[in-house]
């Protein structure tokens, strides 16, 4: 295997590890210096090991400590990422000396410009201050009420698409104006899913609608969106075989050709159930890069793996090497993933 193909492709893995601090010897470190990974996405809980301050982060020295230590270590930036929507989904908790945050559903209750700027602009802040570069919000998946899974998690922010995308745009200028990275999720739109792809299959087909797309079409119109996540959900109406995350109707036709993104594609993680109950690795990485995914967040933490990272650079490998994906797929990305980096002041 090519050694320089390993470390092309590293560019676009953010990887998940287990540990609050590094050395030499971590596997963090071997990934970063063999592979050239693109950055690593940090979580406060180890599901497996399980309670608070069991993953990434105890404290607010302990992170920003962490965050310069994997910055120093690597040749070029990294980006260092997080999920901080705010409520029941962040890693910056109150446990270690943060402020507490409400919901973006309870922001979307206030439906104030001023209250959402405030939360906005406390949140990028600690980001900000702990060397995080990356968030993966705000969430543009609306509303649909009880029963459905973001709806109940308090994730989602409004029913009217016209709200969210005000309020979603405060949300993005605030990280932008401390040079933090958003990526907008979960495309093309989870609303009414009523199980959880962390879980297992989640079938769109009779409740998906244009509707969904909406926030995120006015916000590429506007070039608010650097970044976008892909959902892992599957709707017979926009792909009769694929969920969205592997299929090249929703993310080239749709994403690319019809709603005009130059961004960055981001999947949601392949390891959640909603794929790897369905796909080898193998199938996964072929099916998603050569439906245009351009950046993989490969967490490892709903079920750790050591071997997690290497295995999949190795299969991607594999993939270039026997003809099933054209390299010019890895160096497009490579060329998106680096044109973001500059806008953000990065060294790539």
């Amino acid at each position: 295997m090519s050694k320089s193909i390993e470390k092309e492709i590293g560019q676009l893995i953010i990887a998940g590890f287990r540990g609050n601090k590094i050395n030499e010897n971590s596997d963090i470190v071997k990934y970063i210096n063999k592979y050239n990974i693109a950055g690593v996405i940090l979580y406060d809980e180890d599901l497996e090991i399980g309670g608070a301050g069991s993953r990434n982060i105890t404290s607010k020295s302990q992170l920003k400590k962490l965050s310069k230590d994997l910055q120093n270590i690597s040749k070029k930036s990294l980006f260092i990422s997080v999920d901080q929507e705010g409520g029941k989904v962040h890693r910056l908790k109150s446990d270690y000396g943060y402020l507490g945050t409400p919901t973006w559903k309870q922001i979307g209750l206030l439906d104030n410009e001023l209250m959402t700027k405030e939360f906005s602009e406390n949140l990028s802040n600690e980001l900000f201050n702990a060397g995080i570069n990356l968030n993966f919000a705000p969430v543009l998946d609306l509303d649909y009420g009880n029963g459905t899974v973001i709806s109940d998690s308090k994730r989602a922010f409004t029913h009217n698409p016209e709200t969210l995308i005000k309020h979603a745009r405060i949300f993005i200028e605030s990280h932008k104006n401390r040079g933090i990275i958003t990526s907008g999720k979960h495309f093309p739109g989870i609303g009414t899913g009523r199980t959880d792809t962390h879980e297992g299959f989640t079938d769109l087909t009779n409740s998906w609608s244009v509707k969904d797309l909406q926030p995120f079409n006015e916000l590429i119109k506007s070039n608010d969106l650097d970044m976008i996540m892909i959902s892992h959900a599957f709707d017979k109406k926009l792909d009769p075989l694929f969920p969205a995350s592997l299929s090249r109707k929703t993310i080239q036709r749709m994403l690319r050709d019809d709603l005009g993104f130059n961004g960055v594609v981001i999947c949601d993680d392949p390891s959640m159930r909603a794929i790897s109950n369905h796909y080898t690795l193998k199938e996964t990485f072929k099916l998603m890069i050569n439906a245009g995914v351009d950046l993989f967040c490969l967490g490892n933490n709903l079920i750790y793996d050591k071997n997690y990272i290497p295995k999949s650079i190795s299969v991607i490998s594999e993939l270039v090497n026997d003809g099933e994906i054209n390299i010019e797929k890895i160096y497009q990305s490579i060329g998106r993933i680096n044109r973001l980096k500059k806008t953000y002041n990065l060294n790539v």
